[in-house]
This record gives C-alpha cells, structure tokens and sequence, in this order.
C-alpha cells in the first residue's frame, strides 16, 4: 500500500523537474491535498490503492453541495486528479485498469457568450494612454500588444528581452510550452518608442540592476499582472466601456480572437496563435460573434467563390 501524501510529494517533485511552472504545480499540490484530506476524513481512505471511482464521484458530488464552485471549477479540479492518476500508471504506482478516473467524465458546462470591446471602445482606450513619460509609453504598448496579439497577461509579464525579434516575439505559454506570435507594423511602431523611453528612462542605473524582463516598473524589475489590471481599468473608466465588458486583461484575448474570426482567420491557426492545446478551446469564441457576423465570414469564405462555375 502507498501512502496518498507520499505520491503527491513525488507529484510535486515530478512537476517541478519537468519544468512546470511553480503557480501552477502550487494549484495542483493544493487541489490534490484537498481531495487527500476528504478522503481521509470521509472515508478514512489514506492509500491510493483503496481510491475507487465511487470515491471520486462522492467527492465531486461533497464540492457541489457546498455551492461555491462552478462547473468549470469542478473540472479544473477533475483534471488536476487525473494528471495525478496518470501519473501513477505511468511510474507503474497502480495499473490502467485501477484508475479510479478512468470512467469519470467531466460535468457540462454552461455556454456563456463571450461579451468583449468592440473596435470604437478599444480605440478610445489607446487613445486615453498619453505619451508623456516613460510610464505612458509602456502603458500604451502593453494594451497595444494585448489587443494586437491575444497573449495572456501571465504571459505578457514573462517575455524577456531575448524573446524579442524583429518580426516576433517568443512566448513561453501554459504547460511550459511555446509558441511565436507576430509584430505588427501598429506594434513595431511603439516597440520603437518604448524601447527608447526604457533607455532613456534607466541610463544612469548599472546593467545588472535592470532586471531581464521586457516590461520594467519604475525600479527597472518585473511588471506585474496587478499593475496591468490596473492600467486597463483605468482607462476603460476614463472612456466609459459598456456595463457587460468586465475590462479585464482577458478580454482584450477576447477581442483579439473574435476580431481575427470575423476578418477570416480559421480556427486552427487562430488556436496556435492563442496557445490553446486544441481548437475545441477556441470554437468557444465563435459564440460571442453576431450571427451576421459568422454569415459574412462563411460568404467570403464560401467553396465555390473561385473555382469558376
């Protein structure tokens, strides 16, 4: 019999050699001891052996009842234990045929439409950004690169100078994995700027006391993902965005995606500019877009337009 604790320290220590990121392997590890102190209390269950589905199903069932969490939420833990079991059959712990999840589907979920800017809203927020001081600068060309690529604002935070080229930039994603996405002439433009402000702005500081990062605070260390909710809610309040847009980081991924569905672009290239692990992730955003909208982009793409009949 194997202790459950034990396995979840040589999860933890399995994800951090593979090189996840430590937020997220501290998500898992707190999921997973979670569900370990349930089992235990619930059950009295401590080896993972003894796990059966019917365990699983009580514990997602013990989660629902307590109201607090969306279906989505309840997934998101779903797939932590099933990162966890896989694991254990691939280091050969227990046998395909004992996972407990191997049946255990995950709960539906409900299909929001996706509420985001429009393009009158997103250009009167770049618009509110003056260009004055260093601070400016950068602020306007975080929410340029927001609208412009779609990356997530984790990600924006992350890029380091030797992710910048002339014609992309690297981006290091969720799952440790990577993708480029491109620069556009808008984009360069700023770059440009900013990349001034930035020299101008930390001069006189030694090279080793400017931090590595592509986004610098005024102390030239890391920007964070505060300081850009910050920067984006405050001037959506300066420009007066619509009550259903929450003016979160995200939604600027949100505008990006489905202003690239309504110029054409197919789902699959839209997914591996996003970062998404398959399109099923992506097709989400096409319920945000007006049915006119996805009738347009169906006309200008229509089979038969150049074949001549």
């Amino acid at each position: 019999m194997t202790r459950i604790m034990e396995l979840i320290d040589d999860f933890k220590l399995n994800q951090e050699i593979i090189g996840r990121k430590p937020k997220y392997v501290e998500m898992c590890v707190w999921r997973l001891k979670r569900w370990k102190n349930f089992m235990k209390e619930k059950f009295e269950i401590q080896d993972v052996e003894q796990v059966q589905p019917k365990h699983i199903k009580k514990y997602i069932q013990h989660r629902q009842k307590l109201g607090n969490e969306k279906p989505i939420t309840l997934n998101n833990n779903l797939a932590t234990l099933k990162v966890f079991f896989n694991y254990l059959i691939d280091e050969e712990y227990l046998e395909e045929k004992d996972n407990p999840l191997r049946r255990i589907k995950s709960m539906k979920e409900e299909k929001r439409v996706i509420m985001t800017f429009n393009d009158e809203e997103v250009k009167r927020i770049i618009g509110d950004v003056k260009e004055e001081t260093y601070s400016n600068i950068r602020d306007k060309l975080i929410l340029i690169m927001l609208f412009d690529t779609g990356v997530r604002v984790s990600e924006l935070c992350g890029i380091k100078k030797a992710d910048i080229s002339m014609r992309h930039i690297l981006i290091h994603g969720k799952g440790s994995k990577q993708r480029l996405v491109y620069i556009s002439k808008t984009m360069r433009k700023y770059m440009r700027k900013y990349e001034e402000a930035k020299q101008e702005r930390f001069k006189h500081r030694q090279v080793d006391d400017v931090e590595d990062f592509y986004f610098l605070n005024q102390s030239a260390t890391q920007l964070y993902r505060s300081r850009i909710n910050k920067i984006l809610k405050e001037h959506c309040a300066n420009v007066g965005i619509r009550e259903e847009v929450r003016c979160s980081p995200h939604d600027c991924r949100h505008y990006f995606a489905q202003k690239q569905l309504r110029n054409g672009i197919d789902v699959y290239s839209l997914s591996r500019l996003l970062g998404h692990f398959d399109t099923q992730e992506t097709a989400k955003y096409l319920r945000g877009l007006e049915q006119e909208s996805i009738l347009e982009i169906g006309r200008l793409h229509s089979p038969l337009n150049d074949i001549g009949i």
